[in-house]
């Protein structure tokens, strides 16, 4: 956790530090780093645990680092608190309740291509950490302690559209799904429990 603390704030540090390329329309000078932050939603799904739809919402935030190669092209790297799981859709006519909470520390690591100052595109992978998890069937917690992986690899797709005349706010949203197991399926015809999302973010450039 210590790690955690002292990545954040170095990122942060980073991020106060740096300009938005296109952050004021009169400055035409090409900046190497740009940081910003993310805050939002994640709208997760595990597939493996006989539950169908993204109805688990969470917390999406951390700050970004982008190392920009040219105008269009760059790799961006985020340091996230990342809340993924299900839950069942809430049914006046189902009284059996259950809801699945896995917290990560995560790392995407994105290629980013910049279209006209106004789109951005991203792809790539992230590394997350469990923090927390916890599980509960009709209100009453369950151990799983041991039962989930420790570590997660999953890709990213997605883009942000920044609005504005200067450009220093983004509307992100992007799709995530596991590439490694994060635990075991309760349905024999799935390998593995593998997480799933959409995330809609508000992202400001500094």
């Amino acid at each position: 956790m210590r790690i955690i603390i002292v990545i954040t704030l170095f990122s942060l540090n980073l991020g106060l530090s740096a300009q938005i390329n296109a952050g004021d329309p009169d400055d035409n000078e090409f900046h190497l780093f740009d940081g910003g932050f993310s805050l939002g939603a994640n709208f997760s799904q595990v597939d493996g645990d006989a539950l169908a739809g993204f109805n688990k919402i969470g917390i999406n935030a951390g700050p970004i680092i982008h190392i920009n190669f040219n105008p269009n092209w760059s790799a961006s790297m985020e340091l996230l608190y990342s809340q993924k799981g299900a839950r069942s859709k809430p049914d006046p006519n189902n009284l059996n309740t259950f809801i699945l909470v896995m917290d990560y520390a995560e790392v995407p690591i994105l290629a980013n291509y910049n279209d006209k100052n106004r789109l951005i595109f991203q792809a790539g992978f992230s590394y997350g950490r469990l923090v927390n998890s916890r599980e509960k069937i009709n209100g009453i917690e369950q151990n799983i302690e041991g039962v989930l992986e420790n570590d997660e690899l999953s890709y990213i797709v997605g883009g942000t559209f920044l609005v504005g005349e200067k450009k220093h706010i983004g509307v992100n949203l992007r799709y995530q799904g596991s590439i490694t197991k994060v635990g075991p399926s309760a349905n024999p015809k799935v390998v593995g429990l593998i997480n799933r999302l959409v995330t809609a973010r508000a992202t400001y450039y500094f």
